[in-house]
Parts: C-alpha cells; sequence; structure tokens
C-alpha cells in the first residue's frame, strides 16, 4: 500500500519502520521539511518497503491509499479541517490520545473522543482509530517477550477498517476489532490507564494491552447480542 504519514516523532518514525518492514510505499511529511527529509533518510535501505519525504501535507494526503495521522490531538484536529477536501473517500487512521497537560486526565468530553472529532472535522473520509494503546517503544521493538502486539480498531467503516487490519497484519502486529468509532472513548481512556501504569511500574512505556483468547480471534469480529 501506499501510506502517508503526517507527523516525525516517536510514534511516527516506528510506524514508519514497521511499514517499510512491512513492503510498503511510505512518505511523510514533518513539522519542517527538514524533519521528512532526515526520517527517510534514517529509514532509506531498512526493508522492502520505501520511504520518501513529501513536499506537502496536500500532496501525501492525496497520493496514499491511507493517511496516518502521527500528530497531537491538538495538532491532528487542526490538520483535519485543513485536509477535510483533499481526503475525501480516503482511510485516515488517528492515533491521537486527547491528554490533559500533567497526563492525568482526557480534554475530550465523556460522550465524545478524539477520533470521534477527527471525523465530525472530515465528513467525507472513513475514519478508523489506531496505535492509540500501542506505545511506540512497543512498535520500535516488537516488545512482549515474543508475544504478537496487539493493535485495536474502532471505526463505523467496516471496510476501512479492514483495510487498516490488513495493513496492520502485514508489518506482524495483531488487528482487532474493537467495533464503532464511539468505542474510540474506552480505547482512549485504557491509553490513559496505561500511561499511570508506566510511572507506577518503571515500565518505560514497554508495555501495552493484550487479549488472551482462549481460541483464534477472526477479524472481522463475530459479534453476538444476547439479549
Amino acid at each position: 500500500m501506499k501510506v502517508g504519514i503526517i507527523g516525525t516523532g516517536n510514534m511516527g518514525r516506528a510506524l514508519a519502520r514497521r511499514l517499510v518492514h512491512g513492503g510498503h510505499q511510505v512518505y511523510v511529511v514533518g513539522s519542517t521539511p527538514e524533519k521528512g527529509r532526515a526520517l527517510a533518510q534514517e529509514l532509506g535501505g531498512q526493508g522492502p518497503g520505501t520511504i520518501e519525504a513529501a513536499a506537502t501535507r496536500d500532496a501525501v494526503a492525496t497520493g496514499c491509499d491511507i493517511l496516518v495521522l502521527a500528530t497531537w490531538y491538538s495538532d491532528s484536529t487542526r490538520i483535519a479541517v485543513e485536509l477535510s477536501d483533499v481526503v475525501r473517500d480516503k482511510v485516515v487512521v488517528d492515533i491521537a490520545n486527547p491528554f490533559n497537560a500533567t497526563f492525568d486526565g482526557l480534554i475530550t468530553d465523556y460522550d465524545t473522543s478524539a477520533a470521534e472529532e477527527i471525523q465530525r472535522r472530515l465528513p467525507g473520509a472513513e475514519v478508523v482509530k489506531a496505535f492509540n494503546t500501542t506505545f511506540a517503544p512497543v512498535l520500535a521493538d516488537n516488545a512482549f517477550n515474543g508475544t504478537t502486539v496487539d493493535v485495536f480498531l474502532a471505526s463505523d467503516s467496516d471496510a476501512a477498517k479492514a483495510r487498516v487490519a490488513e495493513l496492520v497484519a502485514s508489518t506482524g502486529l495483531r488487528p482487532i476489532d474493537a467495533g464503532a468509532l464511539r468505542n474510540s472513548r474506552v480505547l482512549e481512556r485504557n491509553a490513559l490507564f496505561m500511561v499511570e501504569l508506566q510511572g507506577r511500574y518503571g515500565l518505560n512505556f514497554q508495555a501495552g494491552l493484550k487479549v488472551l483468547p482462549t481460541h483464534p480471534l477472526p477479524f472481522p469480529a463475530r459479534v453476538s447480542v444476547h439479549q
């Protein structure tokens, strides 16, 4: 796939590395052209895939199958507004957690989430929440002592979710169908809880959420409703 990543911080770098190793065409945009070029140079030739620095956000959004907003929540909402016309009918992955300044609460209300707010700003796109509970060191090192890392996906579009699941699986991670986009509220609060655990146990973000089933998990999930 052609995957655009806006953001060259820890998460953007870790995602780009996994995608290059997964054989994809990656295009990155940094907050400055120099940051995008530096990441492309750092990761170039590290896997069967390719990586290039894109000149502008519009260029990377237009030319890619999937666009990843690997930025802080406040930046992601602003970028979403700027790209609202460019990404119509595109799959947009939101990884943001709307943490407050002290990382002990969220700045979103209980009846919404970062992903839902980004979807509201991108009415023509299909937003998928992903990677928000998967910390950068886990992505970079494939931690969990050899256990496959889980990536939870929430979206109101089954087709978009399946597309992102294919991308996730191609990098050696396990996609978990987390249901509708509103379930991002739960995922983001779980991320907040995981941040607290890092401090309590000194985990250095080498930890994450993991489903331990007694049988293989299908994707998409087989949903049953019990009255």
